[in-house]
């Protein structure tokens, strides 16, 4: 199994022929299935029904598949990435095959074809990768497939590194020893419970990469006072062809996570508390364009009916706006349907004192500002229907941090200024969490802790649960 260490090209090639494989064999079961349910076609004339959303199919896969490095032979994957990564190419090449549907068959009929193709090639891709990846942690745990690592520096950080590749045999790597020539830090060496062979100092590099296997060296120095010897270093490997990682925890933040990106030749690393992979923000921002437009088609007669109300019961505008800030501090008007009176912006410093909220937040349960029928449009949160259309504008999602006034955010703590790093949503954590009767700490804590740990997994959660607590009437004020 050599050809795994140096021929990623060819291991990419035998994977993207399988994955071939794996996408003509649901073919064939998927129009067997198809053939023996209906039995209009023959099984021939089935297969070619299929054989135009496998090409579509497969020719996205790829292209998806390479985008996310399903084709790379990483030795830090683990079975979450490529079952995650799977779903999201499946689901990808599905959406362009409902999109060939629709051009081929605009008369519909084909959903439960390309549901039954699109079910079978998952389970086939994602079983055959995972006992790929099963298959390769194997022999590398056997001692093949090994790439030999020199370290260089002993702290904690270098601690860590050989404590993760000791607990983690399917990385393959195999620790020949370290160099460090600090007394200090030798004798911290010797605490170790884990033993790495001491090599010599850092003036021994060029001695080892000449007498033994080495095929990464691990700088893990501090860079701003070993800088010099960093450089040298790297320079000396890379010139040998010698692969140099370092360890990149060069700001340890508590909550950031640093990814290495380039801007065309320059290389950036890139500390941030939001996801950057573009997949699943491009399916949060189609899942807010699909659900706003159903949404306000479907609820087109409710508009009317609540206008119409609104009119009858006091003067003013329909629609109430108002400016709030959004993603990374962007300003918009947010739509709301009018619950107060006309005036009510001009006569809330009369009512500061009523305030029943603490922190940088007004809310009063019994507002005297609020007319009989905006009782009624906050109590069910229909007045919040209106901002479906700041969701096609994109200026909010469907899910998110709850956008706040200028003169809210102004007094914001610069940690609590975190929830403006993602677009904010008509319903959150906090919404179904508990609502208007959450303390603002609580709030905050629950926005922050979406920023986190948020999927789409979550954003789904998140959406049934709002049904069910607008139904309830639980929190709303």
């Amino acid at each position: 199994m050599s050809w795994l260490k140096g021929h990623s090209f060819l291991y990419a090639f035998i994977v993207a022929m399988l994955d071939a494989g794996a996408v003509l064999i649901a073919t064939l079961i998927a129009a067997a299935l198809t053939h023996e349910v209906s039995g209009e076609l023959s099984f021939r004339e089935t297969v070619h029904t299929y054989f135009l959303y496998s090409i579509t199919f497969y020719f996205v896969w790829f292209w998806v598949a390479l985008t996310l490095g399903l084709f790379l032979s990483n030795r830090k994957d683990n079975l979450l990435f490529q079952l995650s990564n799977t779903i999201k190419a499946t689901l990808i090449s599905l959406a362009f095959c409902g999109l060939a549907a629709i051009f081929l068959h605009p008369e519909g009929g084909e959903a439960q074809a390309i549901a039954y193709f699109g079910v079978i090639c998952f389970v086939i891709i994602s079983g055959y990768r995972a006992l790929l990846c099963l298959f390769v942690w194997g022999i590398r745990q056997w001692g093949l497939n090994v790439r030999h690592v020199l370290l260089v520096g002993a702290n904690d950080r270098t601690y860590r590194l050989v404590d993760t590749i000791f607990c983690h045999a399917r990385f393959g790597y195999t620790i020949i020893g370290i160099l460090e020539d600090d007394p200090a830090r030798l004798k911290f060496l010797g605490q170790w419970e884990r033993q790495v062979p001491h090599l010599g100092g850092f003036h021994d590099l060029e001695r080892l990469l000449h007498d033994r296997v080495v095929d990464e060296v691990h700088i893990c120095l501090p860079v701003r006072s070993c800088y010099e010897i960093i450089q040298s270093m790297a320079h000396f490997c890379v010139s040998l062809g010698v692969s140099v990682r370092m360890v990149a925890d060069l700001f340890p933040l508590r909550i950031a996570t640093s990814r290495l990106h380039r801007l065309e030749s320059i290389p950036m690393l890139s500390l941030s508390t939001v996801p950057e992979n573009p997949f699943p923000l491009v399916f949060k921002r189609l899942m807010d364009v699909l659900g706003a437009a159903v949404l306000l088609v479907g609820l087109s007669p409710v508009f009317l009916l609540v206008a119409i109300a609104i009119k009858l019961d006091s003067p003013g505008p329909v629609f109430f706006l108002q400016e709030r800030v959004g993603l990374n501090h962007r300003r918009f008007r947010m739509i709301k349907f009018r619950s107060m009176v006309a005036d009510a912006e001009s006569r809330r410093k009369d009512l500061e004192a009523l305030n029943e909220a603490d922190g940088p937040v007004f809310k009063i349960r019994n507002d005297p500002r609020v007319t009989r029928v905006g009782r009624f449009l906050r109590r069910t949160s229909i007045d919040e229907l209106p901002q479906l259309l700041n969701v096609l504008a994109g200026d909010m999602s469907l899910v998110g941090p709850r956008p706040l006034p200028p003169n809210e955010i102004e007094r914001h703590s610069w940690d609590q200024r975190r929830r403006l790093s993602v677009k904010p949503g008509m319903t959150g954590l906090w919404q179904v969490s508990g609502r208007s009767d959450l303390p603002f700490k609580e709030w905050l804590e629950l926005d922050l802790a979406y920023i986190d740990n948020w999927s789409l997994f979550l954003d789904m959660v998140i959406l049934l649960k709002t049904f069910r607590a607008v139904f309830r009437g639980h929190g709303a004020s």
